[in-house]
């Protein structure tokens, strides 16, 4: 394995995806990404353009037509991957700390704390590290839709994955929840140098969280273009509003309705 490859987290090559017969039109063409470790890109596009099947592709959810993904190793282990999906679905009887440590228990084979105590010790640092330790003991039911995201994110992360993947993760909040989640999930991944792909309807977010966006056309879905966002990380409150992000989110949506 060449060194460029194993500076990669996740290298996409040539994807394409037909669902039924072959003669029916393509959801992902020649779709063809890299992701360097670390590194965070954003997935933006019309409706339909496949961003969430592209996701569950990389995930292992769905199967590629044509093409290939990678996860390069650095320790020869196979990569480990987290799925936050768009809404909660964390496990109702289960308290926050529960839910969090079954993210760990869900990977018992390829355990990566080793003793209990280290397993104990990991789920109470990130349930610190997202703000969660004050409702360790609660349900999910008794915290807000905010907190129950940080809960799915936090029990993504409680396996150290190689890259974290992120559908539509803050779509079902409200707006002052969906930018104080974007400030600080940034912060937390940063913190971890976990490398992440997320999928979402937003330019505002993809601009403000990710280190590049990937522009897709639709029918089929392929990368049209790739934007380099040039602001240091971690992100602030002050770049989310600022008028540098609003002209790069003008200029990602005309590039999305070149029409109008």
């Amino acid at each position: 394995m060449t060194s460029t490859a194993i500076e990669n987290a996740l290298v996409i090559n040539g994807v394409d995806k037909t669902f039924g017969a072959t003669d029916r039109p393509a959801v992902l063409q020649d779709v063809s990404l890299q992701l360097a470790r670390g590194e965070f890109l954003a997935v933006v596009g019309p409706s339909g353009c496949g961003k969430t099947t592209l996701l569950r592709i990389i995930q292992g959810l769905e199967t590629a037509t044509s093409g290939t993904v990678e996860l390069p190793s650095t320790t020869g282990a196979a990569p480990r991957l987290s799925y936050v999906f768009q809404r909660s679905s964390l496990l109702p009887w289960f308290s926050v700390r529960k839910n969090v440590a079954f993210g760990i228990s869900l990977k018992a084979g390829r355990d990566v704390h080793g003793s209990k105590v280290a397993r104990d010790r990991a789920v109470d640092e990130l349930l610190e590290l997202t703000g969660l330790s004050p409702y360790a003991d609660y349900l999910p039911n008794q915290i807000s839709g905010g907190m129950q995201q940080r809960v799915n994110v936090a029990r993504a992360l409680a396996v150290r994955p190689d890259v974290l993947l992120l559908d539509e993760p803050f779509s079902a909040l409200d707006a002052l929840t969906r930018e104080r989640l974007q400030v600080d999930i940034c912060a937390i991944l940063e913190n971890l140098g976990t490398t992440a792909v997320l999928v979402t309807h937003d330019i505002r977010e993809a601009v403000f969280m990710a280190d590049r966006v990937a522009i897709m056309s639709a029918h089929p879905g392929t990368v049209r273009q790739i934007v380099e966002i040039d602001e240091p990380r971690p992100r602030t409150v002050a770049f989310q509003h600022s008028p540098e992000l609003a002209e790069v989110e003008r200029s990602i949506w005309r590039r999305l309705h070149p029409t109008v």
